[in-house]
């Protein structure tokens, strides 16, 4: 007798639910959100904006969002994506009239930090500003971009070539 059961159509519907869900769970598609990419390769101390960007969808998550408007510390290749880290804000820019030169920094060194550089075998200081991170390499010589009051750039260039120039960073 046990032929004449009626079948269990409600555990079966119930396991078919579950494997409709883990299904949909499984491959839902991503939530997309729009990021800016760099339309052409965007100099250190560009404003970075609507007309040297572009949008594209990514996956939400893949970068921290970005505020335009604001610096790129550092120089973007083009069809990169403009990072968080990639922006400061306006103050990373170099002042206007000022020569922007790269020399070895030290670490932790950021665009925006006031900076003394001091010329050996003299008595020369030099006020700067620094514009960019330098290198993350560890096997490199750390050198970032520094601006450098005009009337001094001469002398903070020549000394730099010859390896008789420091450069000191203002605790922030």
């Amino acid at each position: 007798m046990i032929w004449l059961q009626t079948p269990p159509w409600g555990r079966w519907a119930v396991a078919a639910l579950i494997a409709a869900v883990s299904l949909w769970i499984e491959f839902r598609p991503d939530e997309m959100t729009e990021h800016p990419f760099a339309l052409d390769e965007i100099a250190a101390g560009t404003t970075v904006d609507g007309t040297n960007t572009e949008t594209r969808m990514v996956p939400v998550g893949t970068f921290t969002a970005v505020e335009l408007g604001q610096v790129a510390r550092i120089t973007i290749p083009a069809g990169d994506p403009v990072l968080f880290s990639h922006l400061g804000d306006q103050g990373t820019a170099a002042p206007k009239g000022w020569w922007s030169l790269e020399m070895p920094l030290p670490l932790g060194s950021r665009p925006g930090d006031t900076a003394l550089i001091v010329l050996l075998d003299s008595d020369q200081v030099a006020d700067a500003v620094v514009i960019e991170d330098p290198d993350d390499d560890p096997l490199g010589a750390g050198t970032g971009l520094v601006a450098v009051e005009a009337g001094k750039a001469p002398d903070v260039a020549r000394a730099a070539g010859e390896g008789r120039a420091v450069v000191m960073v203002a605790p922030p």
